[in-house]
Protein backbone atom coordinates (compact mmCIF):
# COMPACT_ATOMS: atom_id res chain seq x y z
CA UNK A 1 0.00 0.00 0.00
CA UNK A 2 2.98 2.34 0.26
CA UNK A 3 2.97 2.89 -3.53
CA UNK A 4 -0.71 3.80 -3.64
CA UNK A 5 -1.38 7.56 -4.00
CA UNK A 6 -2.83 9.08 -0.85
CA UNK A 7 -6.19 9.84 -2.46
CA UNK A 8 -6.70 6.10 -3.14
CA UNK A 9 -5.65 4.84 0.29
CA UNK A 10 -9.17 4.86 1.76
CA UNK A 11 -10.54 3.03 -1.28
CA UNK A 12 -7.94 0.29 -0.83
CA UNK A 13 -8.69 0.07 2.88
CA UNK A 14 -12.42 -0.20 2.21
CA UNK A 15 -11.89 -3.06 -0.26
CA UNK A 16 -9.82 -4.92 2.31
CA UNK A 17 -12.60 -4.35 4.85
CA UNK A 18 -15.13 -5.69 2.33
CA UNK A 19 -13.05 -8.84 1.93
CA UNK A 20 -13.16 -9.44 5.68
CA UNK A 21 -16.92 -8.90 5.75
CA UNK A 22 -17.91 -10.83 2.64
CA UNK A 23 -15.54 -13.79 2.60
CA UNK A 24 -13.88 -13.67 6.04
CA UNK A 25 -10.46 -13.26 4.43
CA UNK A 26 -8.13 -10.28 4.35
CA UNK A 27 -6.73 -9.73 0.87
CA UNK A 28 -3.79 -7.66 -0.29
CA UNK A 29 -5.13 -4.97 -2.68
CA UNK A 30 -2.98 -3.64 -5.52
CA UNK A 31 -4.12 -0.81 -7.81
CA UNK A 32 -2.88 -0.36 -11.38
CA UNK A 33 -3.65 2.11 -14.14
CA UNK A 34 -4.13 5.08 -11.82
CA UNK A 35 -2.45 7.27 -14.42
CA UNK A 36 -4.99 6.17 -17.03
CA UNK A 37 -2.82 3.51 -18.69
CA UNK A 38 -4.39 0.04 -18.60
CA UNK A 39 -1.87 -2.53 -17.40
CA UNK A 40 -3.97 -5.68 -16.83
CA UNK A 41 -5.93 -7.74 -19.33
CA UNK A 42 -9.08 -7.58 -17.21
CA UNK A 43 -10.36 -4.99 -14.70
CA UNK A 44 -9.90 -7.25 -11.65
CA UNK A 45 -7.76 -10.35 -11.18
CA UNK A 46 -7.59 -12.74 -8.24
CA UNK A 47 -4.13 -13.94 -7.26
CA UNK A 48 -3.28 -16.49 -4.57
CA UNK A 49 -0.37 -17.29 -2.23
CA UNK A 50 -0.78 -14.80 -0.67
CA UNK A 51 -4.31 -13.65 -1.38
CA UNK A 52 -4.13 -10.64 -3.67
CA UNK A 53 -6.67 -8.61 -5.59
CA UNK A 54 -5.24 -6.82 -8.63
CA UNK A 55 -7.43 -3.93 -9.77
CA UNK A 56 -6.87 -2.00 -13.00
CA UNK A 57 -8.48 1.37 -12.36
CA UNK A 58 -8.03 2.40 -15.99
CA UNK A 59 -10.03 -0.60 -17.26
CA UNK A 60 -12.80 -0.04 -14.70
CA UNK A 61 -13.25 3.51 -15.94
CA UNK A 62 -15.81 5.80 -14.34
CA UNK A 63 -17.32 3.10 -12.08
CA UNK A 64 -14.45 3.50 -9.59
CA UNK A 65 -12.85 6.63 -8.16
CA UNK A 66 -10.92 7.72 -5.05
CA UNK A 67 -14.32 8.29 -3.42
CA UNK A 68 -15.43 4.67 -3.91
CA UNK A 69 -16.08 2.84 -0.64
CA UNK A 70 -17.05 -0.81 -0.15
CA UNK A 71 -16.72 -1.41 3.59
CA UNK A 72 -20.48 -1.63 4.23
CA UNK A 73 -23.56 -2.75 2.36
CA UNK A 74 -24.71 0.86 1.97
CA UNK A 75 -21.34 1.88 0.49
CA UNK A 76 -21.39 -1.05 -1.95
CA UNK A 77 -24.90 -0.13 -3.05
CA UNK A 78 -23.67 3.41 -3.72
CA UNK A 79 -21.01 2.03 -6.12
CA UNK A 80 -22.78 -1.10 -7.43
CA UNK A 81 -20.85 -1.83 -10.63
CA UNK A 82 -17.37 -1.64 -9.10
CA UNK A 83 -18.54 -3.37 -5.92
CA UNK A 84 -20.24 -6.17 -7.82
CA UNK A 85 -17.17 -6.84 -9.92
CA UNK A 86 -14.88 -6.86 -6.89
CA UNK A 87 -17.34 -8.98 -4.84
CA UNK A 88 -17.35 -11.47 -7.70
CA UNK A 89 -13.57 -11.77 -7.57
CA UNK A 90 -13.54 -11.89 -3.78
CA UNK A 91 -15.97 -14.81 -3.80
CA UNK A 92 -13.26 -17.20 -5.02
CA UNK A 93 -11.22 -16.51 -1.88
CA UNK A 94 -14.10 -17.83 0.24
CA UNK A 95 -13.82 -21.35 -1.18
CA UNK A 96 -10.65 -23.35 -0.63
CA UNK A 97 -10.32 -25.01 -4.02
CA UNK A 98 -7.90 -26.16 -6.69
CA UNK A 99 -7.94 -22.68 -8.27
CA UNK A 100 -5.85 -21.40 -5.36
CA UNK A 101 -2.92 -23.53 -6.58
CA UNK A 102 -0.90 -21.56 -9.15
CA UNK A 103 0.40 -24.80 -10.67
CA UNK A 104 -3.01 -25.52 -12.19
CA UNK A 105 -3.68 -23.58 -15.38
CA UNK A 106 -2.43 -22.64 -18.80
CA UNK A 107 -4.75 -24.72 -20.97
CA UNK A 108 -8.11 -23.94 -22.52
CA UNK A 109 -9.70 -26.58 -20.28
CA UNK A 110 -8.29 -24.90 -17.16
CA UNK A 111 -9.51 -21.50 -18.36
CA UNK A 112 -13.03 -22.86 -18.85
CA UNK A 113 -12.88 -24.60 -15.47
CA UNK A 114 -11.77 -21.37 -13.76
CA UNK A 115 -14.63 -19.45 -15.37
CA UNK A 116 -17.11 -22.07 -14.14
CA UNK A 117 -15.55 -22.01 -10.67
CA UNK A 118 -15.90 -18.22 -10.64
CA UNK A 119 -19.64 -18.44 -11.34
CA UNK A 120 -20.12 -21.23 -8.79
CA UNK A 121 -18.37 -19.11 -6.15
CA UNK A 122 -20.54 -16.11 -7.07
CA UNK A 123 -23.59 -18.31 -6.61
CA UNK A 124 -22.43 -19.38 -3.16
CA UNK A 125 -21.88 -15.74 -2.19
CA UNK A 126 -25.32 -14.76 -3.46
CA UNK A 127 -26.96 -17.57 -1.50
CA UNK A 128 -25.06 -16.71 1.68
CA UNK A 129 -25.68 -12.95 1.36
CA UNK A 130 -28.93 -12.11 -0.44
CA UNK A 131 -28.15 -8.39 -0.53
CA UNK A 132 -25.14 -8.94 -2.80
CA UNK A 133 -27.34 -10.16 -5.66
CA UNK A 134 -28.24 -6.60 -6.65
CA UNK A 135 -24.62 -5.48 -7.02
CA UNK A 136 -23.67 -8.70 -8.84
CA UNK A 137 -26.56 -8.01 -11.21
CA UNK A 138 -25.41 -4.40 -11.64
CA UNK A 139 -21.92 -5.63 -12.55
CA UNK A 140 -23.09 -8.19 -15.14
CA UNK A 141 -22.05 -5.88 -17.96
CA UNK A 142 -18.46 -6.13 -16.72
CA UNK A 143 -18.61 -9.81 -15.69
CA UNK A 144 -19.96 -10.88 -19.10
CA UNK A 145 -19.29 -7.89 -21.42
CA UNK A 146 -21.20 -7.60 -24.69
CA UNK A 147 -19.56 -4.81 -26.73
CA UNK A 148 -21.44 -3.60 -29.83
CA UNK A 149 -18.86 -5.04 -32.25
CA UNK A 150 -19.58 -8.65 -31.28
CA UNK A 151 -20.45 -11.11 -34.01
CA UNK A 152 -23.48 -13.39 -33.69
CA UNK A 153 -21.25 -16.34 -32.79
CA UNK A 154 -19.38 -14.32 -30.17
CA UNK A 155 -22.68 -13.15 -28.64
CA UNK A 156 -23.86 -16.77 -28.37
CA UNK A 157 -20.60 -17.69 -26.66
CA UNK A 158 -20.97 -14.87 -24.10
CA UNK A 159 -24.56 -15.90 -23.39
CA UNK A 160 -23.71 -19.60 -22.99
CA UNK A 161 -20.53 -19.15 -20.97
CA UNK A 162 -21.27 -16.03 -18.93
CA UNK A 163 -24.91 -14.97 -18.77
CA UNK A 164 -27.10 -18.09 -18.79
CA UNK A 165 -25.08 -19.94 -16.10
CA UNK A 166 -25.40 -16.93 -13.76
CA UNK A 167 -29.16 -16.88 -14.33
CA UNK A 168 -29.51 -20.62 -13.78
CA UNK A 169 -27.37 -20.55 -10.62
CA UNK A 170 -29.34 -17.65 -9.09
CA UNK A 171 -26.62 -15.02 -9.37
CA UNK A 172 -28.82 -12.72 -11.47
CA UNK A 173 -32.57 -12.77 -12.29
CA UNK A 174 -33.82 -14.46 -15.42
CA UNK A 175 -36.55 -12.26 -16.90
CA UNK A 176 -34.04 -10.32 -18.99
CA UNK A 177 -32.88 -13.38 -20.97
CA UNK A 178 -36.19 -14.79 -22.20
CA UNK A 179 -35.57 -13.62 -25.78
CA UNK A 180 -31.91 -14.55 -25.49
CA UNK A 181 -32.81 -18.10 -24.54
CA UNK A 182 -35.20 -18.38 -27.48
CA UNK A 183 -32.49 -17.07 -29.80
CA UNK A 184 -29.94 -19.54 -28.40
CA UNK A 185 -32.35 -22.48 -28.74
CA UNK A 186 -33.17 -21.43 -32.32
CA UNK A 187 -29.49 -21.26 -33.35
CA UNK A 188 -27.88 -23.89 -31.10
CA UNK A 189 -30.72 -26.34 -30.76
CA UNK A 190 -32.41 -27.60 -27.63
CA UNK A 191 -29.87 -30.39 -27.17
CA UNK A 192 -26.91 -28.05 -27.54
CA UNK A 193 -28.21 -25.77 -24.79
CA UNK A 194 -29.24 -28.67 -22.56
CA UNK A 195 -25.73 -30.15 -22.79
CA UNK A 196 -24.16 -26.88 -21.61
CA UNK A 197 -26.70 -26.63 -18.78
CA UNK A 198 -25.94 -30.17 -17.63
CA UNK A 199 -22.21 -29.43 -17.45
CA UNK A 200 -22.40 -26.16 -15.51
CA UNK A 201 -24.83 -27.74 -13.06
CA UNK A 202 -22.40 -30.63 -12.65
CA UNK A 203 -19.76 -28.05 -11.68
CA UNK A 204 -21.87 -26.99 -8.68
CA UNK A 205 -21.57 -30.49 -7.23
CA UNK A 206 -17.84 -31.07 -7.75
CA UNK A 207 -15.33 -31.41 -4.94
CA UNK A 208 -13.45 -28.10 -4.87
CA UNK A 209 -10.12 -29.97 -4.47
CA UNK A 210 -10.65 -32.48 -7.28
CA UNK A 211 -8.59 -30.60 -9.88
CA UNK A 212 -8.56 -33.52 -12.33
CA UNK A 213 -12.36 -33.69 -12.39
CA UNK A 214 -12.61 -29.92 -12.74
CA UNK A 215 -10.19 -29.99 -15.67
CA UNK A 216 -12.31 -32.68 -17.32
CA UNK A 217 -15.52 -30.68 -16.78
CA UNK A 218 -13.80 -27.54 -18.08
CA UNK A 219 -12.77 -29.38 -21.24
CA UNK A 220 -16.31 -30.75 -21.66
CA UNK A 221 -17.82 -27.30 -21.18
CA UNK A 222 -15.43 -25.67 -23.64
CA UNK A 223 -16.22 -28.37 -26.20
CA UNK A 224 -19.97 -28.11 -25.57
CA UNK A 225 -19.96 -24.33 -26.09
CA UNK A 226 -17.85 -24.70 -29.24
CA UNK A 227 -20.23 -27.32 -30.62
CA UNK A 228 -23.30 -25.22 -29.76
CA UNK A 229 -22.05 -22.07 -31.51
CA UNK A 230 -20.39 -23.79 -34.45
CA UNK A 231 -23.37 -23.36 -36.76
CA UNK A 232 -24.01 -19.70 -35.93
CA UNK A 233 -22.81 -17.22 -38.57
CA UNK A 234 -19.70 -15.29 -37.55
CA UNK A 235 -21.23 -12.11 -38.94
CA UNK A 236 -22.08 -8.73 -37.44
CA UNK A 237 -25.13 -8.46 -35.19
CA UNK A 238 -28.32 -7.32 -36.85
CA UNK A 239 -30.34 -4.42 -35.48
CA UNK A 240 -33.07 -6.91 -34.54
CA UNK A 241 -30.67 -9.03 -32.45
CA UNK A 242 -29.33 -5.96 -30.68
CA UNK A 243 -32.86 -4.77 -29.93
CA UNK A 244 -34.25 -8.11 -28.76
CA UNK A 245 -31.20 -9.67 -27.05
CA UNK A 246 -28.68 -7.09 -25.91
CA UNK A 247 -30.91 -4.12 -25.11
CA UNK A 248 -33.17 -6.02 -22.63
CA UNK A 249 -30.06 -7.20 -20.77
CA UNK A 250 -28.57 -3.71 -20.71
CA UNK A 251 -31.90 -2.27 -19.54
CA UNK A 252 -32.06 -4.82 -16.70
CA UNK A 253 -28.50 -3.96 -15.67
CA UNK A 254 -29.32 -0.25 -15.62
CA UNK A 255 -32.40 -1.01 -13.51
CA UNK A 256 -30.25 -2.94 -11.02
CA UNK A 257 -27.81 -0.02 -10.82
CA UNK A 258 -30.71 2.38 -10.22
CA UNK A 259 -32.19 0.10 -7.57
CA UNK A 260 -28.85 -0.13 -5.75
CA UNK A 261 -28.35 3.64 -5.84
CA UNK A 262 -31.88 4.17 -4.55
CA UNK A 263 -31.28 1.77 -1.66
CA UNK A 264 -28.00 3.52 -0.84
CA UNK A 265 -29.75 6.90 -0.84
CA UNK A 266 -32.50 5.67 1.49
CA UNK A 267 -30.19 3.92 3.96
CA UNK A 268 -27.11 6.10 3.73
CA UNK A 269 -25.64 6.77 7.14
CA UNK A 270 -27.86 4.25 8.94
CA UNK A 271 -25.46 1.32 8.84
CA UNK A 272 -28.42 -1.00 8.27
CA UNK A 273 -27.90 -4.34 6.61
CA UNK A 274 -29.90 -4.49 3.39
CA UNK A 275 -31.36 -7.86 2.53
CA UNK A 276 -32.85 -8.76 -0.84
CA UNK A 277 -36.57 -9.33 -1.18
CA UNK A 278 -36.95 -13.06 -0.79
CA UNK A 279 -40.26 -13.19 -2.60
CA UNK A 280 -38.65 -11.89 -5.78
CA UNK A 281 -35.74 -14.30 -5.80
CA UNK A 282 -37.60 -17.40 -6.85
CA UNK A 283 -40.42 -15.82 -8.83
CA UNK A 284 -38.04 -15.19 -11.69
CA UNK A 285 -37.70 -18.06 -14.19
CA UNK A 286 -34.69 -19.45 -12.41
CA UNK A 287 -34.46 -22.41 -14.72
CA UNK A 288 -34.78 -20.18 -17.77
CA UNK A 289 -31.30 -21.13 -18.85
CA UNK A 290 -32.11 -24.80 -18.51
CA UNK A 291 -34.55 -27.00 -20.36
CA UNK A 292 -37.52 -25.60 -18.46
CA UNK A 293 -40.46 -27.17 -16.73
CA UNK A 294 -41.19 -30.76 -17.74
CA UNK A 295 -44.25 -31.34 -19.91
CA UNK A 296 -46.72 -34.08 -19.00
CA UNK A 297 -50.37 -34.87 -19.58
CA UNK A 298 -50.70 -34.85 -15.79
CA UNK A 299 -49.71 -31.19 -15.28
CA UNK A 300 -50.61 -27.63 -16.12
CA UNK A 301 -48.75 -24.49 -15.04
CA UNK A 302 -49.80 -21.12 -13.61
CA UNK A 303 -48.42 -18.26 -11.55
CA UNK A 304 -48.18 -18.83 -7.78
CA UNK A 305 -50.90 -17.49 -5.52
CA UNK A 306 -50.19 -15.39 -2.43
CA UNK A 307 -50.82 -18.37 -0.16
CA UNK A 308 -48.40 -20.50 -2.18
CA UNK A 309 -45.71 -17.83 -1.90
CA UNK A 310 -46.36 -17.65 1.83
CA UNK A 311 -45.97 -21.42 2.11
CA UNK A 312 -42.69 -21.24 0.20
CA UNK A 313 -41.30 -18.46 2.42
CA UNK A 314 -42.38 -20.29 5.59
CA UNK A 315 -40.67 -23.45 4.42
CA UNK A 316 -37.51 -21.48 3.52
CA UNK A 317 -37.42 -19.94 7.00
CA UNK A 318 -37.81 -23.32 8.67
CA UNK A 319 -35.25 -24.99 6.42
CA UNK A 320 -32.80 -22.17 7.03
CA UNK A 321 -32.96 -23.01 10.73
CA UNK A 322 -32.56 -26.71 10.03
CA UNK A 323 -29.65 -26.25 7.63
CA UNK A 324 -27.20 -24.96 10.24
CA UNK A 325 -25.05 -27.10 12.48
CA UNK A 326 -24.25 -26.12 16.04
CA UNK A 327 -21.07 -24.10 16.67
CA UNK A 328 -17.89 -26.05 17.23
CA UNK A 329 -14.58 -25.33 18.95
CA UNK A 330 -11.22 -25.14 17.20
CA UNK A 331 -7.63 -24.63 18.37
CA UNK A 332 -5.87 -21.57 16.93
CA UNK A 333 -2.14 -20.79 17.45
CA UNK A 334 -1.62 -17.21 18.70
CA UNK A 335 1.41 -15.03 19.47
CA UNK A 336 0.18 -13.75 22.83
CA UNK A 337 -0.30 -15.57 26.18
CA UNK A 338 -3.56 -17.50 25.97
CA UNK A 339 -4.30 -21.14 26.73
CA UNK A 340 -1.83 -23.98 26.29
CA UNK A 341 1.89 -23.29 25.75
CA UNK A 342 3.88 -24.92 22.93
CA UNK A 343 7.54 -25.15 24.16
CA UNK A 344 9.03 -25.57 20.67
CA UNK A 345 7.23 -22.50 19.36
CA UNK A 346 8.29 -20.60 22.49
CA UNK A 347 11.97 -21.33 21.71
CA UNK A 348 11.47 -20.05 18.14
CA UNK A 349 9.69 -16.97 19.46
CA UNK A 350 12.54 -16.20 21.89
CA UNK A 351 15.21 -16.69 19.22
CA UNK A 352 13.40 -14.44 16.74
CA UNK A 353 13.00 -11.62 19.25
CA UNK A 354 16.64 -11.84 20.42
CA UNK A 355 17.87 -11.64 16.82
CA UNK A 356 15.69 -8.61 16.14
CA UNK A 357 13.57 -10.50 13.59
CA UNK A 358 9.85 -10.15 13.13
CA UNK A 359 8.27 -12.74 15.39
CA UNK A 360 6.28 -15.27 13.37
CA UNK A 361 6.19 -18.06 15.96
CA UNK A 362 2.96 -18.60 17.86
CA UNK A 363 3.77 -20.26 21.19
CA UNK A 364 0.24 -20.37 22.64
CA UNK A 365 -2.92 -22.14 21.56
CA UNK A 366 -6.31 -20.53 22.05
CA UNK A 367 -9.66 -22.30 21.91
CA UNK A 368 -12.08 -20.41 19.69
CA UNK A 369 -15.69 -21.04 18.81
CA UNK A 370 -16.04 -21.78 15.11
CA UNK A 371 -19.03 -20.21 13.37
CA UNK A 372 -22.09 -22.27 12.63
CA UNK A 373 -21.70 -23.89 9.24
CA UNK A 374 -24.54 -24.19 6.76
CA UNK A 375 -25.32 -27.76 5.75
CA UNK A 376 -25.94 -28.41 2.05
CA UNK A 377 -29.55 -29.51 1.53
CA UNK A 378 -30.65 -32.13 -0.99
CA UNK A 379 -34.39 -32.76 -1.17
CA UNK A 380 -36.53 -35.14 -3.18
CA UNK A 381 -40.30 -35.33 -3.08
CA UNK A 382 -42.53 -38.07 -4.46
CA UNK A 383 -46.30 -37.70 -4.37
CA UNK A 384 -49.20 -40.03 -5.06
CA UNK A 385 -51.47 -38.76 -7.87
CA UNK A 386 -53.76 -41.77 -7.98
CA UNK A 387 -57.56 -41.65 -7.71
CA UNK A 388 -57.48 -42.40 -3.98
CA UNK A 389 -55.46 -39.20 -3.49
CA UNK A 390 -57.78 -37.04 -5.62
CA UNK A 391 -58.40 -34.71 -2.65
CA UNK A 392 -54.72 -33.71 -2.83
CA UNK A 393 -54.70 -33.15 -6.59
CA UNK A 394 -54.86 -29.35 -6.24
CA UNK A 395 -52.20 -29.26 -3.50
CA UNK A 396 -49.44 -31.76 -4.29
CA UNK A 397 -47.92 -29.82 -7.21
CA UNK A 398 -47.91 -26.44 -5.40
CA UNK A 399 -46.40 -28.05 -2.29
CA UNK A 400 -43.68 -29.56 -4.46
CA UNK A 401 -43.08 -26.11 -5.98
CA UNK A 402 -42.85 -24.50 -2.52
CA UNK A 403 -40.39 -27.17 -1.40
CA UNK A 404 -38.18 -26.90 -4.50
CA UNK A 405 -38.17 -23.09 -4.43
CA UNK A 406 -37.31 -22.92 -0.73
CA UNK A 407 -34.51 -25.48 -0.99
CA UNK A 408 -33.08 -23.86 -4.12
CA UNK A 409 -33.14 -20.46 -2.46
CA UNK A 410 -30.96 -21.83 0.36
CA UNK A 411 -28.43 -23.18 -2.10
CA UNK A 412 -29.67 -26.78 -2.14
CA UNK A 413 -31.26 -28.91 -4.83
CA UNK A 414 -34.68 -30.53 -5.02
CA UNK A 415 -36.39 -32.86 -7.45
CA UNK A 416 -40.11 -33.68 -7.50
CA UNK A 417 -41.87 -36.61 -9.20
CA UNK A 418 -45.42 -37.95 -9.16
CA UNK A 419 -46.83 -41.42 -9.69
CA UNK A 420 -50.19 -43.00 -10.35
CA UNK A 421 -50.55 -45.45 -13.22
CA UNK A 422 -46.95 -44.59 -14.09
CA UNK A 423 -44.48 -41.87 -13.06
CA UNK A 424 -44.01 -38.32 -14.31
CA UNK A 425 -41.48 -35.55 -13.88
CA UNK A 426 -42.80 -32.51 -11.98
CA UNK A 427 -39.73 -30.39 -11.12
CA UNK A 428 -36.29 -31.23 -12.41
CA UNK A 429 -33.37 -31.52 -10.00
CA UNK A 430 -31.65 -28.23 -9.27
CA UNK A 431 -34.36 -25.92 -10.67
CA UNK A 432 -36.94 -23.64 -9.04
CA UNK A 433 -39.54 -22.81 -11.69
CA UNK A 434 -41.34 -19.49 -11.73
CA UNK A 435 -44.65 -21.21 -12.46
CA UNK A 436 -46.43 -23.69 -10.24
CA UNK A 437 -47.16 -27.20 -11.58
CA UNK A 438 -50.69 -28.44 -10.92
CA UNK A 439 -52.08 -31.97 -11.36
CA UNK A 440 -54.80 -31.90 -14.00
CA UNK A 441 -55.91 -35.53 -14.10
CA UNK A 442 -55.40 -38.43 -11.72
CA UNK A 443 -53.82 -41.66 -12.83
CA UNK A 444 -55.79 -44.82 -13.32
CA UNK A 445 -53.84 -46.78 -10.75
CA UNK A 446 -51.66 -46.54 -7.64
CA UNK A 447 -48.56 -48.24 -9.02
CA UNK A 448 -45.25 -46.51 -9.68
CA UNK A 449 -44.08 -45.45 -6.22
CA UNK A 450 -41.04 -47.74 -6.36
CA UNK A 451 -40.13 -46.49 -9.84
CA UNK A 452 -40.58 -42.86 -8.80
CA UNK A 453 -38.25 -43.38 -5.82
CA UNK A 454 -35.65 -45.03 -8.03
CA UNK A 455 -35.88 -42.15 -10.51
CA UNK A 456 -35.48 -39.38 -7.91
CA UNK A 457 -32.49 -41.22 -6.45
CA UNK A 458 -30.87 -41.21 -9.89
CA UNK A 459 -31.93 -37.66 -10.84
CA UNK A 460 -30.74 -36.04 -7.62
CA UNK A 461 -27.66 -38.25 -7.04
CA UNK A 462 -28.82 -38.14 -3.43
CA UNK A 463 -26.95 -41.26 -2.34
CA UNK A 464 -23.57 -39.67 -3.13
CA UNK A 465 -24.15 -36.10 -1.99
CA UNK A 466 -22.93 -34.59 1.27
CA UNK A 467 -24.87 -32.56 3.80
CA UNK A 468 -28.49 -33.09 4.81
CA UNK A 469 -30.49 -35.35 2.51
CA UNK A 470 -34.24 -35.72 2.82
CA UNK A 471 -36.83 -37.63 0.79
CA UNK A 472 -40.52 -36.90 1.35
CA UNK A 473 -43.15 -39.38 0.13
CA UNK A 474 -46.75 -38.11 0.15
CA UNK A 475 -49.22 -40.99 -0.21
CA UNK A 476 -52.22 -42.56 1.45
CA UNK A 477 -50.31 -45.87 1.51
CA UNK A 478 -52.97 -47.63 -0.56
CA UNK A 479 -50.41 -49.02 -2.95
CA UNK A 480 -50.20 -52.38 -4.75
CA UNK A 481 -48.87 -55.10 -2.49
CA UNK A 482 -46.65 -56.27 -5.34
CA UNK A 483 -44.76 -52.95 -5.14
CA UNK A 484 -44.03 -53.17 -1.41
CA UNK A 485 -40.77 -55.15 -1.74
CA UNK A 486 -39.36 -52.80 -4.41
CA UNK A 487 -40.36 -49.78 -2.29
CA UNK A 488 -38.58 -51.30 0.71
CA UNK A 489 -35.45 -51.85 -1.40
CA UNK A 490 -35.42 -48.19 -2.49
CA UNK A 491 -35.96 -47.05 1.11
CA UNK A 492 -33.13 -49.33 2.29
CA UNK A 493 -30.76 -47.72 -0.24
CA UNK A 494 -31.70 -44.27 1.05
CA UNK A 495 -31.49 -45.13 4.74
CA UNK A 496 -28.18 -47.00 4.34
CA UNK A 497 -26.70 -43.83 2.82
CA UNK A 498 -27.90 -41.75 5.78
CA UNK A 499 -30.81 -40.13 3.95
CA UNK A 500 -33.86 -39.16 6.01
CA UNK A 501 -37.14 -40.52 4.59
CA UNK A 502 -40.47 -39.02 5.66
CA UNK A 503 -43.59 -41.05 4.83
CA UNK A 504 -46.44 -38.53 4.90
CA UNK A 505 -49.98 -39.90 5.29
CA UNK A 506 -53.14 -37.80 5.07
CA UNK A 507 -54.97 -40.20 7.36
CA UNK A 508 -54.27 -42.33 10.43
CA UNK A 509 -51.45 -44.84 10.17
CA UNK A 510 -53.65 -47.87 10.70
CA UNK A 511 -55.53 -47.24 7.43
CA UNK A 512 -52.41 -47.42 5.24
CA UNK A 513 -51.52 -50.93 4.03
CA UNK A 514 -48.02 -50.06 2.70
CA UNK A 515 -45.70 -48.31 5.17
CA UNK A 516 -41.94 -49.06 4.95
CA UNK A 517 -40.47 -49.84 8.37
CA UNK A 518 -37.38 -47.65 8.01
CA UNK A 519 -39.21 -44.39 7.40
CA UNK A 520 -40.36 -41.63 9.75
CA UNK A 521 -44.14 -41.74 9.48
CA UNK A 522 -46.22 -38.55 9.74
CA UNK A 523 -49.95 -39.15 10.04
CA UNK A 524 -53.15 -37.11 9.65
CA UNK A 525 -51.37 -34.44 7.58
CA UNK A 526 -53.59 -31.95 5.76
CA UNK A 527 -52.68 -29.68 2.82
CA UNK A 528 -52.76 -26.75 5.24
CA UNK A 529 -50.46 -28.39 7.80
CA UNK A 530 -48.05 -30.05 5.36
CA UNK A 531 -45.38 -27.31 5.37
CA UNK A 532 -45.35 -26.89 9.15
CA UNK A 533 -45.40 -30.63 9.91
CA UNK A 534 -42.77 -31.63 7.35
CA UNK A 535 -40.39 -28.76 8.16
CA UNK A 536 -40.58 -29.54 11.89
CA UNK A 537 -39.96 -33.22 11.16
CA UNK A 538 -36.88 -32.27 9.13
CA UNK A 539 -35.56 -30.16 12.01
CA UNK A 540 -36.18 -32.97 14.51
CA UNK A 541 -34.53 -35.61 12.31
CA UNK A 542 -31.45 -33.46 11.63
CA UNK A 543 -31.01 -32.81 15.34
CA UNK A 544 -31.08 -36.55 15.99
CA UNK A 545 -28.72 -37.32 13.10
Amino acid sequence: MSTVPDIWIRTVQSIRAASRELVDTTVDVHLFGIDGTALLETPVLSAFSPNRLLIDVARMGAVISPDTRMDSMVHRMAHPEASGLIASRLSVFAVDGWWQNPEHGGTEAWAAARDLAQIVCESKLAVARDGERTILHAALGMLAPMPPLLTQRELARVLLAGVLPRVDLLVVPGLMIRRAKQWIVHHCGHDGLANCVKIWRTATRLDAHDHARWESVGADFSAAVDAAVEGIPNTALTAEVVQQIIEPIETAIKAAVAEALDIAARFNGTGLEIVGNRSKLVDEPLDAAGIGLPRSRMLSYSDPTDSERTARDLFADKLSEASYRSPGVRSVPVAYPAGRLNPRELVRYSAQTQLGLQATAKPWTQQRIAPRARVQLTFAMVFDASLTMARWANYAGPLGWATASAVHQLGGTCTVRGFGGGTFDVIKAGTAPAQVPRVVDSGSGSDGCDIALTEVIADSDILNRTGARIVVVLTDGKLPADDAAAIDNAIDLLRDSGTIVLWVLPSAKVTAPVIPERTTVLTSVTPESFIAVVSQAVIDELERA
